[in-house]
């Protein structure tokens, strides 16, 4: 009897074999993930104020009682990876320091 993890390997093996195969769907297209992916996120105090007053202020922009945390965040990542150059630059500034 095989356990999980010798399954979950015997269908990765699977899948890369069939995506070997002429016409393949391309690598990334054959699983879609169902269950989100949780991060932690450890924001020194600054960053925390900022986030918490730009999230108040877009509660009062969106006229609603208040934005969570965790969709600031998710809006902020789209955001980002609609436009990518201004978070590059940031993180270019941040490694020089």
């Amino acid at each position: 009897m095989s356990t999980q993890r010798e399954q979950r390997i015997a269908q990765m093996t699977a899948a890369a074999a069939r995506r070997a195969e002429p016409d393949a769907r391309p690598p990334g297209r054959t699983a879609i993930r169902s269950k989100p992916v949780r991060i932690t996120l450890d924001l020194s105090p600054e960053l925390y104020r900022q986030l918490t007053q730009w999230a108040a202020s877009a509660a009062i922009a969106l006229d609603v009682p208040r934005v969570a945390l965790a969709d600031a965040v998710r809006a902020m990542i789209r955001a980002t990876a609609e436009s990518p150059d201004r978070a590059l630059e940031l993180l270019r500034h941040e490694r020089e320091q």
